[in-house]
């Protein structure tokens, strides 16, 4: 069977669903979507709770918009093993910051190794053996010997969402603000652009940010570089939180 996204279809218990890797179903209607890769449900690896559960990201969100100042310094959860029972933020703390900044999610991948019903080994990571070769299902291209999602995707085993995540926006008029949580080259680019120059996103705010993994980010700690990079950057290849948007939501731009 095909590894599909960890939340292709979720409900949380709490008046919070997921269907198609997106964050659909909430009791508020979403103004800002944040559009990642994938997250594939490899149960040895993926501990994640919901989007963004592993890295920088809601560290960073609580930050911003709980503490107002630098104070988490640390990803939400370890790179790799079981992560701690108790996490900072927790899951519920996640589900007050998406009510109250009306933030909805979307992953451009669906599933992955799904054509021909192939057969394929989970590694203790991120990674498969399929057809002798190892894949990470994270990466974007070769790393040495371990392929990734560019090499999947030309043997025909990536299920692309883009369309799922076009008709979410149109059917939602009121998401003014959609954020890509990397820089758009290689086969992100391509769904990328499709989303962006479609008519419905006329009138939007449509930028990419820096990787919330923080991983190629230069500056230390990695926190206050990925923070100063979301707040202040100026490098041409990315863009940054809508500043206004921030003010609004009570951040001082000068702490980060």
């Amino acid at each position: 069977m095909p590894i599909q996204h960890k939340f292709y279809q979720t409900n949380f218990g709490n008046g919070f669903e997921t269907h198609n890797a997106i964050f659909d179903i909430t009791p508020y209607k979403p103004e800002v979507m944040i559009v990642g890769t994938f997250n594939p449900d490899t149960p040895n690896a993926n501990f994640a709770d919901f989007f963004y559960g592993r890295n920088f990201f809601w560290t960073a969100f609580k930050n911003l918009f709980i503490h107002n100042a630098v104070v988490i310094l640390n990803r939400r959860m370890p790179p790799n093993g079981i992560p701690p029972a108790i996490l900072n933020p927790t899951l519920q703390e996640i589900f007050q910051l998406c009510l109250r900044l009306k933030l909805t999610f979307s992953d451009l991948v669906l599933e992955v190794l799904h054509n021909n019903n192939p057969n394929y080994q989970l590694l203790p990571n991120d990674n498969v053996i399929f057809n002798g070769v190892e894949y990470n299902l994270i990466q974007d291209g070769q790393n040495g010997n371990v392929g990734g999602l560019q090499q999947l995707n030309a043997l025909g085993q990536v299920i692309w969402n883009t369309q799922n995540i076009i008709n979410y926006l149109c059917d939602n008029p009121q998401i003014k603000a959609i954020y890509f949580t990397r820089r758009p080259t290689g086969i992100w680019a391509a769904q990328w652009n499709l989303i962006v120059n479609h008519h419905c996103m006329a009138g939007r705010f449509l930028t990419n940010i820096f990787s919330p993994s923080g991983q190629g980010l230069a500056g230390n700690p990695r926190m206050n570089a990925l923070l100063h990079h979301w707040v202040h950057n100026n490098n041409p290849n990315f863009g940054q939180l809508d500043n206004n948007w921030l003010l609004n939501n009570g951040v001082n731009l000068n702490n980060f």
